[in-house]
């Protein structure tokens, strides 16, 4: 690797310097021009700013710090290159005192993105971050090259995964892929390790096999990452095998898209990654085996071949010899766990065809292999599963197909006839189902649904007084009348939700829908963690207007807003602040809302059941509250970015 990617020139006469000259004299004798092209990032695909018309580069300025004004550890000096406008470009530290560069800092709009950092001053780079916008990856570097990694989300590991096919890169792919030995540490069944252990010995032939399918399907030299799709991870508790070293964190039959660096692709073009199971080894989550691609030519589509995955594994094997769970669970019960969960496996292919037909087949299928499941089950366990079944039949249902519809419609009116908690369960899953289709086959009558639904409800209740389902009855009722206006008829219902069942989480998330219903004037109490661990609170923000958005970066509506929200973040930035609240439920999937604009960024784990969203009961994202700079709520429900800017140009005013 070349000396330049260490430190230029100019940059080391700073450092030399920087115990016995003058700040000002320092500064003077750097070579701005040199060090903006003599210093690079070591990983490339690094996003930053960079000018390039002599005028720009001339414009910039540096500045010599001293250990004592940047503080945090710092013994040397630090070099800072800013641009024109006063925004950071680059920053280069002496963090040990010893006259050579350690840190080789990257920025874009104004925000540190990358970082490179020698830890034992040999002069050759350890670690490679991202940060803030560029994600949350920590890389241990040998030779310039990515060894291994220290954290990796979910998200980065598919984009890691992108590049390095594209790349052509087998080291960097394998850093992403989980080995035999690490799955055999987290105490995953020796059948499923000796079959990833046999798969890697032919890992070369599958990704040569893999990039001759993706270069005759769209993919280019100049392919890039677009996104990373998945339901819910999974969590596997250490009780369920003996082997299990710790809870077990994984993602199923997730999908990678790809196409042009400009986001601009027609999907239908370009093929896509189907990935079986990703798995959290520490900080790092990892590949158990390589994607598939699919031809985006619907014509030329495959089937999803059976995958064996983990849990198909802990199923049949029990967690092994002396297992806990083995020894409670028989072997019929395990031979029908297996069978769903290899049914389940093919769900995100049905679903990604959007096919109501094929939709419905796939729920009234899965309730046989139920059934199955449920006649091997235990007494305990059998309600449990008979509700899942419930809710398939329901799925399948409002599907609306004509002759599936009909059937489950029918096996729905006799658990509702045959009492008891299947009973009341199945009436209260008819009511969403008749809504969900009632409103896809007569959209233009969507407030006649909507009013069917809440007589629903409101005749649930008077049929079903004691049933469990009785509290998330009231939630939803109320949320409906609060979405359609009625916020006096709302707040009855909530206050009932709150005194009678203040131990639910329906209970606790009426309470707080009346916190949030009674804010207007009062001052607002709201913290949380933020994506470093550091505690970021509302109250310490007086002085400027401040917008909370909860919102998630999985939620579409949220996603449509967050554009025009960064614009208003950057235009207005001296008079308001944001501060989002991600209710994506954990910080991997929380990085990918807070690198959306230059807000604060509070990560709520528990998604939409999480403590903040208990608090102020919240029922539809994007919710956006306005405070003012005393603290006080000026408005409980800002509906867009342009409203918010008006209410801030609004009260401005008032103030000239």
């Amino acid at each position: 690797m070349r000396a330049a990617r260490f430190r230029s020139a100019a940059i080391a006469a700073a450092v030399l310097l920087g115990l016995s000259t003058g700040r000002a004299s320092m500064a003077q004798q750097l070579d701005v021009a040199s060090i903006l092209k003599e210093n690079r990032p070591v990983q490339r695909g690094v996003e930053y700013d960079t000018p390039t018309a002599s005028a720009e580069i001339a414009s910039c300025t540096a500045e010599v710090l001293s250990a004592s004004r940047v503080g945090g550890g710092v013994k040397g000096v630090t070099v800072v290159i800013r641009d024109a406008q006063g925004r950071t470009l680059r920053r280069f530290v002496d963090v040990s005192g010893d006259r050579n560069i350690d840190q080789w800092c990257y920025y874009r709009d104004g925000f540190e993105v990358y970082r490179d950092i020698d830890y034992n001053d040999d002069r050759k780079i350890d670690e490679s971050r991202w940060l803030n916008t560029a994600g949350t990856r920590i890389a241990a570097v040998e030779n310039g090259k990515i060894a291994s990694w220290r954290r990796l989300s979910a998200q980065e590991a598919s984009k890691v995964l992108v590049d390095a096919l594209v790349a052509g890169d087998q080291p960097l792919l394998n850093s992403v892929m989980a080995s035999a030995d690490e799955l055999a540490n987290l105490g995953l069944p020796r059948g499923l390790v000796e079959q990833v252990r046999k798969e890697t010995g032919e890992r070369p032939a599958s990704i040569e096999a893999l990039s001759k399918a993706l270069g005759g399907w769209g993919w280019t030299k100049s392919t890039a990452w677009l996104r990373f799709d998945a339901d819910m991870p999974h969590l596997i508790p250490a009780d369920a095998s003996a082997a299990l070293k710790d809870d077990l964190l994984l993602f199923e039959n997730s999908v990678i898209f790809a196409g042009s660096p400009d986001g601009m692709t027609d999907l239908g073009k370009v093929a896509y990654l189907q990935v079986p199971e990703l798995v959290k080894i520490g900080e790092v989550w990892k590949f158990v085996g390589l994607p598939r691609a699919f031809n985006p030519d619907p014509s030329q589509a495959e089937m999803i071949v059976a995958y064996e995955g983990i849990r198909a594994w802990l199923y049949r094997e029990g967690g092994g010899a002396g297992s806990a769970v083995a020894s409670q669970v028989s072997p019929e019960l395990e031979q029908a766990l297996r069978a769903l969960a290899d049914y389940d496996a093919g769900a995100v292919e049905v679903f990604a065809k959007g096919n109501a037909k094929e939709i419905a087949t796939y729920h009234y299928e899965r309730v046989r292999k139920l059934r199955d499941v449920i006649a091997a089950a235990s007494d305990a366990d059998r309600i449990e599963y008979e509700k899942e079944a419930i809710n398939s039949l329901a799925a399948a249902y409002q599907t609306g197909d004509p002759q599936i519809g009909p059937a489950t419609k029918r096996v729905l009116d006799d658990f509702v006839k045959g009492g008891g908690a299947l009973g009341s369960y199945a009436a209260f899953r008819l009511i969403p189902a008749e809504y969900s289709l009632q409103a896809s086959k007569e959209p233009e009558k969507l407030v006649e649904a909507q009013k069917a639904w809440i007589d629903g409800l409101e005749g649930f209740l008077k049929d079903y007084p004691k049933s469990d389902e009785v509290p998330e009855a009231l939630f939803q009722l109320a949320s409906i009348k609060e979405f359609n206006g009625a916020e006096d008829e709302a707040r009855t219902v909530y206050e009932r939700l709150a005194k009678e069942f203040p131990d639910t989480p329906s209970g606790r998330k009426g309470a707080g829908a009346l916190n949030r219903l009674d804010l207007v004037g009062k001052p607002i109490a709201l913290s949380g963690p933020g994506l470093d661990g550091q505690t970021i609170d509302v109250a310490s923000m007086k002085g400027k207007h401040v917008l909370i958005v909860f919102g998630a970066g999985t939620s579409p509506p949220t996603q449509r807003e967050l554009p025009e929200l960064a614009r208003l973040a950057e235009r207005r930035k001296d008079a308001l602040a944001i501060v989002a609240v991600s209710l994506d439920g954990d910080p991997s999937s929380a990085r990918s809302f807070a690198e959306q604009g230059p807000w604060a960024t509070i990560v709520e784990e528990g998604g939409m059941e999480s403590r903040l969203a208990d608090e102020f009961g919240i029922i539809s994202l994007p919710t956006m509250i306005l405070v003012d700079p005393s603290g006080k709520v000026v408005d409980r429900e800002v509906r867009s970015a342009t409203e918010a800017e008006g209410q801030l140009d609004e009260a401005l005013a008032k103030k000239e």
